[in-house]
């Protein structure tokens, strides 16, 4: 399924995958003169995005101030100044100062949910690792949500050919699903065709999650997959509960009531089309990511700041549909 290297979307393609490698070979964010990279967050401090990151033996914040040292190294332009290679530092615009008070490093609380008496209704599937795929639910709310999309029972009958379908629970509890191809099938680079087709698939899926008032909250590459052949793909990880603060209308801070609507679903999109094009996830948010045309109108009509602007499902759907395939 491999595009004609003569052809310009592969050989854009291409070139903005290069070049981002390259960036982030150069940038020492990752590893920070060789320290290991524990973790990192994202928070508002004072009314900037920041990104904390706790390496090894050193902690380092940066603020997403664009056209100053701290933006520029968030995306890639530049490295950490050697003035912060020891001790814990953070750089503020174009001033870096030792970090005062370093944040403990982020925990999740297990916040699962009792799931008996909603697993007692579901069919014991025998597994077979060859054909499926098993994951241990946390929330009442994934297991509702994939019921809905199967007309309220399981195995039931799938409202979307492309939303996962719900098969039952293995003798221990999980939940079993058909096995699918991950997102790694992304690291390939693909005719325009097959994009359009799949981004269409995509929102086929979105329409019908929509339709019955769930909002994903959390699409993102690593929430599809696709079929053997890769000529389907379905939305999957239907938890409705955490996920990507991406749109600006969602809050940064930990709360289920952070905002999600479907339009900030539509502005995911928008990074998923990004993910889908670099067969990859950034770095940082803040790294500068263009697709080729003509998928550059609608990521930009995705990811507008305003939600109220941001395009409807079936005004995506008509976009691409315009979108011409040359042979």
């Amino acid at each position: 399924m491999n595009q004609s290297p003569n052809d310009p979307f592969t050989q854009e393609i291409q070139r903005l995958r290069s070049d981002y490698e390259e960036k982030k070979e150069r940038s020492d964010l990752g590893s920070a003169g060789g320290r290991r990279l524990i973790d990192l967050s994202l928070g508002l401090i004072d009314g900037v995005f920041c990104y904390t990151y706790w390496y090894e033996h050193q902690c380092i914040r940066l603020a997403d101030i664009l056209g100053t040292i701290s933006g520029n190294i968030l995306r890639l332009q530049q490295n950490l100044p050697d003035s912060v290679n020891n001790g814990d530092h953070e750089i503020i615009g174009d001033e870096a100062r030792p970090l005062m008070n370093v944040p403990p490093l982020p925990e999740l609380d297990d916040d699962s949910e009792e799931l008996d008496t909603i697993l007692a209704a579901l069919p014991i599937v025998e597994v077979d690792s060859s054909r499926h795929f098993v994951k241990k639910s946390k929330y009442k709310s994934e297991i509702s949500n994939l019921l809905k999309c199967q007309g309220g029972s399981c195995p039931g009958i799938p409202k979307s050919s492309h939303i996962i379908q719900l098969l039952g629970k293995s003798p221990e509890g999980k939940l079993v699903f058909e096995e699918f191809k991950s997102r790694y099938v992304l690291g390939y680079i693909y005719p325009l065709a097959v994009y359009k087709d799949w981004l269409l698939q995509i929102i086929s899926g979105m329409k019908t999650l929509h339709s019955l008032g769930i909002v994903h909250r959390d699409l993102r590459i690593d929430n599809i997959v696709f079929s053997s052949d890769l000529s389907r793909v379905l939305i999957c990880d239907l938890e409705g509960r955490w996920g990507n603060r991406l749109a600006p209308e969602v809050s940064r801070e930990p709360v289920l009531d952070a905002g999600w609507t479907k339009k900030s679903d539509i502005y995911d999109l928008g990074y998923l089309i990004k993910g889908m094009i670099y067969g990859n996830v950034p770095i940082t948010l803040a790294v500068e990511w263009s697709v080729p045309p003509p998928l550059t109108a609608v990521v930009e009509a995705c990811t507008r700041n305003k939600p109220e602007e941001r395009p409807s499902l079936d005004d995506l759907c008509a976009m691409l549909k315009k979108i011409e395939i040359t042979t």
